[in-house]
């Protein structure tokens, strides 16, 4: 049996993965206000529509990516150096998440809104071109993975949408200026196609 020698670098992950679904959550609240009345206080609860919207835009967002996160260390014995730079920058975009998803929700139906997605889109971006990275840096050294024949089709399928998921979320960034509206929703369309690449395999979870 092969022995994997990742469990400090599994365990540092999930610990920033889970600090980041948490602080997307955080801000999301009404301060107490003078005058308040039942009817209002919908109303106020109503208006922060925008937040809930990205909040579960963003948390599904991070929990596909930690799932495809968690099938990738699976396929590796240990961890090189350089991998555990690249595994650093994507945990590095990650826990930053919380501020391009704060900043669209708070300027959705302002006259920011369009530099705001642009933001979110574009950051989103970052994240999966990070995750892009690491997956190429982990195959271009072969002994670091348990099996390379079972492992190297897989990492091929993954970094073949890791590359189409870059691209669309460059073109969401660029429609944003023309149609935050519609960049917005290609974001939140991308919940799907993430699903299908990330599950879209035999690999065991366990």
């Amino acid at each position: 049996m092969i022995e994997r020698k990742t469990a400090r670098l599994e365990a540092f992950s999930d610990g920033i993965f889970s600090v980041a679904i948490t602080l997307l959550a955080i801000e999301i609240g009404i301060s107490e206000y003078n005058g308040a009345t039942n009817l209002n206080l919908w109303h106020r609860i109503l208006e922060k529509w925008p937040e809930y919207f990205t909040y579960f835009n963003s948390f599904a967002t991070v929990l596909l990516i930690w799932i495809g996160h968690h099938k990738i260390i699976n396929q590796i014995r240990a961890a090189s150096q350089w991998v555990l730079l690249l595994n650093g920058m994507v945990l590095l975009f990650v826990v930053l998440f919380p501020f391009p998803t704060k900043t669209v929700g708070a300027f959705i139906g302002t006259n920011a809104v369009n530099t705001a997605v642009a933001f979110y889109a574009g950051y989103t971006g970052l994240i999966v071109l990070s995750m892009l990275l690491l997956n190429v840096g982990i195959v271009s050294n072969t002994k670091l993975l348990v099996s390379a024949e079972r492992s190297l089709p897989w990492f091929r399928k993954m970094i073949k949408g890791q590359l189409i998921g870059v691209t669309v979320y460059a073109i969401a960034t660029l429609i944003s200026f023309y149609s935050p509206t519609v960049a917005l929703l290609m974001t939140f369309a991308m919940w799907v196609f993430w699903a299908i690449v990330t599950f879209d395999t035999d690999e065991d979870l366990l």
